[in-house]
């Protein structure tokens, strides 16, 4: 990939940021995803059951109601995902996020060989203009287990996407609960304590910051914490230190598009560390 491509994606991306939070890109190209989750609980977990939605009467994805988790102790995991189902609607699924109390629990996607497919093609692999949630193979692995990952989405006019993520996360109230972003694969749950949501440049972090030097990593991470914008949210409390894994949140600025805003999370758990 060459650095042109790579900047077009640091937009989030490219030509897709047109369709960050236009209302008109949303009638004309109403995203129609086709798979809807579900929740049926049974006496070890409750399992996420994500059916087509050709055979419910909403194609739009629903949240699921987590009722209950994995603990933090060493009792086997058990996904909450049917990633067997997932997989055969789509092998470029590999996990699923989840944020309690947002609007935000959807499919992530990587393609292998394109890292700008889903910008303009959905979790099913078919076109629409709110896109998916994805990661760059050029830069990250699909176990997240990189110093830093990125997962990309549209903020689109809707509840789709990234599209509420802004306004949520900086309701005060809701910051005030110290917000936990959660990942799950088929045999491993990640949870990220978040610690900032900023406003940020249009530039390609992952291409530009090399995160794997401990002085790269400290720097952009100072660089963060000192953003002076009404719309900045930290907890500095929660601040990474270098050997932290980290994962953002990127989709475009509401006011903006030209820039980004970017929700980051270090890890605080992982049950594979418990087994």
């Amino acid at each position: 990939m060459n650095k042109t491509v790579k900047i077009i994606i640091g937009c989030v991306l490219g030509l897709g940021a047109i369709a960050c939070g236009v209302k008109l890109a949303m009638t004309l190209y109403a995203p129609k995803p086709t798979l809807t989750a579900t929740m049926s609980t049974s006496s070890t977990a409750s399992v996420i059951e994500v059916v087509p939605a050709s055979s419910t009467s909403d194609s739009k994805i629903v949240m699921p109601s987590y009722s209950t988790k994995n603990t933090t102790d060493n009792s086997e995991y058990v996904c909450p995902a049917d990633f067997d189902y997932l997989q055969s609607v789509n092998d470029d699924i590999y996990a699923w996020l989840h944020i309690e109390g947002m609007y935000v629990d959807f499919p992530v996607c990587q393609s292998p060989n394109d890292d700008t497919f889903y910008l303009s093609y959905n979790s099913d692999g078919d076109y629409s203009a709110a896109g998916a949630i994805f990661s760059e193979h050029e830069f990250n692995s699909k176990d997240f287990d990189d110093p830093v990952t990125i997962l990309y989405g549209h903020h689109m006019g809707s509840r789709v996407m990234f599209g509420d993520l802004q306004e949520d996360i900086s309701e005060e109230e809701f910051w005030d609960t110290n917000p936990v972003i959660t990942i799950y694969m088929p045999n491993r749950e990640l949870r990220y304590q978040v610690f900032a949501a900023v406003p940020y440049s249009d530039e390609h972090i992952l291409y530009y910051h090399d995160f794997s030097d401990p002085d790269v990593y400290e720097a952009f991470f100072d660089e963060v914490f000192s953003t002076v914008s009404d719309a900045a949210r930290f907890h500095e409390e929660f601040a990474p230190e270098y050997d932290d894994k980290v994962l953002m949140l990127a989709t475009c600025l509401i006011g903006n598009h030209s820039r980004r805003f970017i929700v980051m999370g270090k890890l605080v758990y992982d049950s594979a560390t418990l087994n």
